[in-house]
């Protein structure tokens, strides 16, 4: 069956990401995407379903999770559990580009959806691998939206992220990732504009 959105979450498992915020990021999508707000969001879609998949990123990518469909409460927490749980694979560079064309290797590979988002979560700007840029045109091409959750850990971060995806950016830290990640799959599964792409969106905005 179709699913009303095929969902890439990219998680930085980067150098400047340590072991707690690793779980305090891994923890909260899981979190996010199993509370009860987040799973009526989905459910009551015009096909009742979404499908995600999750990448861990750093110089290279590692599948966390493949694609799996979320229709229900008990899809949600088999899911969430995967997340929490998983065991990151590096500890490397901040390699967007690559990280951004492993989203789009997933989406040409994953199933049918009526919409496609790249949700990338990161604490630092490009310093490795292809250009972030050249990657969100071609995710732009495939008709796929690229947003973003950015840890305002690195001077010039926000604005990196503001002139490279296509969609909004969500400014967090580390004490609010658990709100924003919440907010901002919230955006994403009901497919809302609040957030103005290529701008900023605040993680107390809504639901």
């Amino acid at each position: 069956m179709i699913a009303d959105l095929c969902l890439v979450l990219l998680l930085d498992a980067s150098g400047s990401v340590d072991a707690r915020e690793w779980e305090l990021q891994a923890k909260a999508t899981a979190d996010a995407l199993s509370s009860p707000a987040i799973v009526e969001r989905i459910t009551h879609g015009p096909n009742g379903r979404i499908a995600v998949t999750a990448i861990e990123w750093s110089s290279g990518t590692a599948l966390i999770l493949p694609w799996t469909p979320i229709a229900s409460e008990g899809d949600a927490k088999s899911v969430a559990v995967i997340l929490a749980t998983y065991q990151r694979k590096q500890s490397g560079s901040t390699a967007v580009g690559d990280a951004l064309t492993a989203a789009a290797a997933a989406i040409k590979a994953g199933p049918e959806c009526l919409r496609h988002v790249v949700d990338i979560s990161s604490d630092g700007s490009s310093n490795a691998g292809s250009d972030p840029r050249a990657a969100v045109a071609a995710l732009m091409a495939m008709d796929v939206m690229v947003n973003a959750l950015v840890i305002e850990d690195e001077p010039g971060v926000l604005d990196f992220y503001k002139e490279t995806v296509s969609g909004f950016v969500m400014p967090a830290s580390w004490d609010n990732y658990a709100q924003a990640i919440k907010t901002k799959l919230s955006l994403e599964i009901a497919g809302l504009d609040d957030c103005r792409p290529g701008g900023s969106c605040s993680p107390t905005l809504v639901y």
